[in-house]
Parts: structure tokens; sequence; C-alpha cells
């Protein structure tokens, strides 16, 4: 039974693989979320380095030169590298509160069917969605995860709380 699951899975994955890059409106809605992920965080990286920039100035007010260029870097250095480690510690935090909301209430196959579902439901029918839903395929996605994510948690939970699992 565990290998037969294990086909029907590979090979639904790997068919909708394939015809994920065959759609150029998955493929154009990839690019465009990823963009807007990478615009956002050049974004943010471009104020970090102004701020970082504009508070370094405070080194200025030393007469020696050396001297006001080394404070003018660790400064800006101390300020840019601290919201780079603070942003990554953010981010692995967030990834493993996810993961482990994962692994405790959606770690089975239930979960691999409705992601194999929407991922299929994204990609065989993203032309007609798209015409009815002006929407990003991968954010819609990542939408229907969140909500599916956040169902099982709740009635796991209920069912927790009424002792029946």
């Amino acid at each position: 039974y565990e290998a037969l699951m294990f086909l029907l899975i590979w090979y639904s994955v790997s068919t909708t693989l394939f015809q994920m890059i065959r759609s150029k409106i998955f493929i154009s809605d990839c690019v465009v979320f990823f963009d807007t992920i990478e615009t956002f965080t050049q974004t943010i990286a471009g104020w970090i380095a102004l701020i970082g920039k504009n508070v370094a100035q405070i080194s200025n007010g030393i007469s020696n030169p050396v001297i006001d260029r080394i404070i003018y870097w660790l400064i800006r250095i101390l300020i840019c590298g601290g919201c780079l480690v603070g942003a990554g510690i953010l981010v692995a935090f967030i990834g493993i509160k996810i993961a482990g909301l994962y692994k405790k209430y959606c770690w089975d196959m239930i979960t691999i069917l409705v992601t194999l579902i929407s991922l299929e439901i994204a990609i065989y029918f993203g032309d007609w969605i798209k015409t009815v839903l002006p929407i990003n395929m991968l954010f819609l996605l990542l939408l229907v995860q969140l909500v599916y994510v956040g169902i099982r948690w709740y009635v796991k939970g209920w069912q927790e709380a009424r002792g029946y699992y």
C-alpha cells in the first residue's frame, strides 16, 4: 500500500512539475512573485544602508581624518550588520515556528494531497482562474496553504480541548 501511494504521489508530482514548466501563466506569475520579493528586499536593504550612512555621519565631528573614517565605517557596519543579523534571526524563528506547526498539525497524507491538488488546480486551470480572479497563482497557492494550516490547527485544537485526540 505504501509503495503504491509513493508511486502515485511521485507520478502526480512529476506530471505536475512538467506541466508547470509548460504553463506560461504559472511561470510568469512565479517570476512576478519572486521579482516582487527581490524588489522589497532591495528596498529594505537600501533603507538600512541609508540609515547606517546617516547615523555614521556622527563621526564627522572628529578632527582626525583617519579616526573619523574608522568610526564612520564601524558605525555603518554595526548598524547594517545588526539589522542583517536581526532579520536572519527573525526569518529563522518564523521558519522554525511554521515547521513546528506543520509537524504538529499537518504531518500526514492529507496535507500532501491538499498541496498537490491545489498546485495542480493552479497549474492546470490557471488560465481560467486568472480570467475570473486576477491574482498571482503562487500567492494563491500560499494563501490556500495558509487557510488549510489554519483550519487544521483549529480542528486539532478543538479535538484536543475535548479529549478526542
